[in-house]
């Protein structure tokens, strides 16, 4: 645990590479139940949030229809497709 920190100090690592699904409180216990046979890297949960599990790659589609998921989905594309520090801040003032 040292070492990645210090990795990721040195910017060495970039851990955002690894994340790529995002959601609230409401789908940690499914997550968990499920995780085996889920495909991906990690699932970042917020537990201040409600919303369900979702890929980074499926935030343009369910923005169709949520204008929030758009919003998210311009802002990983702007960060190189990763999770960032935008796109959190972003979630954390839009979602309940």
């Amino acid at each position: 645990m040292k070492e990645a920190l210090r990795l990721t100090q040195e910017k060495r690592i970039q851990p955002a590479i690894m994340i790529t699904h995002v959601g609230g409180l409401n789908s940690a216990a499914e997550t968990v139940l499920h995780l085996p046979e889920m495909s991906g890297g990690k699932k970042l949960i917020y537990n201040q949030i409600d919303m369900e599990l979702t890929a980074l790659e499926d935030f343009r589609e369910k923005g169709k229809t949520d204008k929030r998921f758009a919003d998210l989905a311009d802002i990983i594309d702007h960060h190189d497709g990763l999770w960032n520090r935008e796109a959190e801040h972003y979630l954390l003032n839009h979602w309940i």
